[in-house]
């Protein structure tokens, strides 16, 4: 009787001991930063030169990133269809996915901005960026990628940069990066950090100088800095 009860006290402390490990949920924190020349970006300051040799601060950055999504061998996890960024807003500047699925995460990818399928007038009437990233109806409708504004040359000569879907175009594209993230029933928090390079918009392959003119209603412009964005955005493990 007594070696009975021993082998049930056992068995009841084992399988409470399982059930505990594969109750804990995974918490994955994403994080986005921003960067000129590998450094962090201070905002409004003077101090930055282009590939033009043309020096330049950053006042106002704000765009979306959206279809955000990890990929391992059983598949794909959108963990979120899109998200807003506002430098100035601290709380925009990461979000935490609940009870992550279990996997050996090998990449991830995600769109700069919304494409054709998302960018849609009034689809996000409700969301906080719906007023400050509409994109004029006349030029295409649906909302602007980014937002990158600030002075060059001096403290009064101002710059905006603004991507979009201009007249109908889409000028959204998709980033992929490698990866490595294992996850399991014993994981409690992990974190990752997507990172733009703030200098690389206007460099590689092509060189784009700062005017007061905008790009808004420049297609040509618009492209080349769609082409520009491939080594924009980065990715690490925290």
């Amino acid at each position: 009787m007594k070696n009975t009860l021993l082998l049930i006290t056992a068995f009841a402390l084992t399988f409470s001991s399982c059930k505990k490990d594969k109750s804990i949920e995974t918490n994955l924190e994403v994080n986005f930063s921003q960067t000129v020349n590998g450094e962090s970006l201070e905002q409004n300051a003077l101090q930055y030169t282009n590939a033009d040799g043309q020096d330049y601060s950053v006042k106002k950055l704000w765009y979306i990133i959206s279809d955000i999504t990890l990929h391992s061998d059983e598949g794909e996890n959108v963990i979120k269809d899109y998200h807003f960024i506002d430098i100035s807003n601290p709380s925009t500047l990461s979000f935490t996915i609940n009870d992550l699925e279990d996997g050996n995460y090998t990449s991830i990818s995600y769109i700069m901005g919304l494409d054709s399928t998302k960018n849609i007038s009034n689809l996000y009437v409700n969301e906080a960026f719906h007023t400050t990233m509409f994109w004029p109806e006349m030029m295409g409708g649906g909302y602007h990628y980014m937002k990158l504004e600030g002075n060059f040359t001096n403290d009064t000569t101002f710059y905006n940069t603004h991507t979009g879907g201009t007249m109908g175009m889409d000028y959204s594209f998709t980033q992929n990066n490698v990866i490595s993230l294992i996850t399991d029933e014993k994981t409690l928090d992990v974190s990752l950090s997507i990172n733009m390079e703030i200098k690389n918009w206007y460099q590689n392959p092509n060189t784009i100088s700062l005017t007061t003119d905008g790009i808004m209603g420049n297609m040509e412009l618009q492209m080349q800095l769609k082409q520009n964005g491939a080594d924009v955005f980065s990715t690490t493990i925290n």
